[in-house]
């Protein structure tokens, strides 16, 4: 009964169509593909060379980006903050979405 039990069993294993999953494997393909479909968006034929070192800014565009971000802290600071309900429809504005008939809205 032993030998008979280890035999189907065996058989079994044999008549088995189930291939073992190698995560690993599929999850380097999932990343290459993910990776192809952001080139395809971006229209480039591979990924863009490592940058090198960054360079110094020059000191005028330095003093520029900080001069402009004191400037907009100061202006968030003399604001104050804003009333969440005063938020939307401040102001209406209209736009006419047809165009006037011929001879309406022309100066002349």
């Amino acid at each position: 009964p032993l030998l008979l039990l280890l035999w189907a069993l065996d058989a079994a294993g044999a008549l088995s169509t189930c291939r073992t999953l190698d995560l690993e494997a599929a999850r380097l393909k999932r990343i290459e593909a993910v990776r192809g479909q952001i080139l395809s968006k971006l229209r480039l034929p591979a990924p863009p060379a490592e940058p090198g070192p960054a360079r110094a800014l020059p000191e005028e565009v330095r003093a520029l980006y900080n001069s402009t971000r004191e400037l907009l802290r100061q202006r968030a600071r003399l604001r104050g903050a804003e009333d969440p309900q005063e938020y939307f429809a401040k102001e209406l504005l209209r736009f006419p979405m047809e165009a006037p008939p011929d001879g309406e809205g022309t100066a002349g």
